[in-house]
C-alpha cells in the first residue's frame, strides 16, 4: 500500500482529517502522504465512496464532525489497526509488522462479514445480504493493495 510521489519519495498510508466546504470535518480518511513534500492524495478506491458520503451529508450551513470509518469498512479496519498497533520494532521491521497486522485485520473482518452473510442468507434477508456484500467489496478492493513486502504505512 504505497505509492511513489511526483517528487520521487515514497508516500505512506495514513488516516487524515479532511475539511470539506469549510464546514465538514471528516476524520479517518485513508490517504497517501509524502513525508518529503507534504503532498497527500486520496486512495483511488476510497474516493468514490467518500464523494457519495459527502453528498449524503447535504449542503446545509451547520458544521459537522464525522468519521469516515463509521461508513467505510476499509477505513474502519485501518483505524482499528492504527489505534491498536504498538511499535516494538526497529524502523525496518516496523513496516513489515504493521503490514502483517493490516493483512490479519482485513482477513479477520472479511471472515466475520462472510459469517454474517451466511447467517443473513439462512434468514433470507436480502437487504442485509446486499449491505454485507457492499462492505465486503470495500474491504476486498483495498486488501488487494497490500503488497507482500512493503513497509510503507503510517499511523
Amino acid at each position: 500500500m504505497f505509492k511513489t510521489c511526483n517528487c520521487g519519495h515514497s508516500m505512506r498510508l495514513e488516516l487524515r482529517k479532511l475539511i470539506h466546504d469549510k464546514r465538514i470535518r471528516i476524520r479517518h480518511v485513508p490517504v497517501y502522504s509524502c513525508q518529503a513534500c507534504k503532498k497527500y492524495e486520496l486512495l483511488p478506491l476510497i474516493k468514490p465512496h467518500l464523494l457519495r458520503y459527502i453528498a449524503s451529508l447535504g449542503h446545509g450551513t451547520e458544521r459537522l464532525k464525522v468519521s469516515f470509518a463509521d461508513v467505510n469498512e476499509a477505513a474502519y479496519v485501518l483505524r482499528e489497526v492504527f489505534r491498536t498497533y504498538v511499535d516494538e520494532s526497529t524502523a525496518d521491521e516496523e513496516g513489515q509488522a504493521l503490514q502483517a497486522r493490516c493483512r490479519e485485520a482485513f482477513d479477520g473482518r472479511i471472515n466475520m462479514l462472510l459469517d454474517l452473510f451466511s447467517y443473513a442468507q439462512s434468514m433470507r434477508d436480502e437487504e442485509w445480504m446486499k449491505q454485507i456484500e457492499g462492505r465486503l467489496e470495500q474491504l476486498s478492493a483495498l486488501k488487494t493493495l497490500i503488497p507482500e513486502n512493503s513497509g510503507y504505512f503510517a499511523r
